[in-house]
């Protein structure tokens, strides 16, 4: 028997447990962002964590257990800008180099990330 599967995206990431340390480090950078950290007053931190611990397991290729909103309803008259969508993709890089993934995953998780700046950022 020949192996020829290589490992997913979400394999590579440790699956639901290394995702989850990761997205726990990535709200650790934001939260400690003296920019993003008001974007998340009065939010329930543990539904957060685990709604995109869920989202970026989907997003590898994981199990979709993502039951929440859609993205452009879940930002909708926030007021995120560009500049706050690529300093949340920067501690996302940071969380997941703290966890030891290596430059390339980086980039696809940035990768799989950057379609979604339209359905985050406010236009204008």
């Amino acid at each position: 028997m020949t192996d020829t599967t290589e490992a997913t995206l979400y394999q590579r990431l440790g699956e639901g447990d290394g995702i989850a340390a990761v997205v726990d480090n990535m709200y650790r950078l934001i939260l400690g962002d003296e920019t993003l950290a008001p974007y998340f007053a009065g939010t329930r931190m543990v539904d957060q964590k685990r709604h995109m611990a869920l989202f970026l397991a989907a997003a590898a290729g994981g199990p979709d257990g993502y039951k929440g909103l859609d993205m452009k309803a879940a930002h909708a008259g926030r007021g995120i800008t560009d500049a706050d969508f690529d300093r949340v993709i920067g501690h996302a890089a940071a969380a997941l180099a703290d966890a030891g993934v290596d430059e390339e995953t980086i980039g696809q998780v940035a990768g799989a990330l950057m379609p979604l700046r339209p359905e985050v950022t406010t236009a204008g």
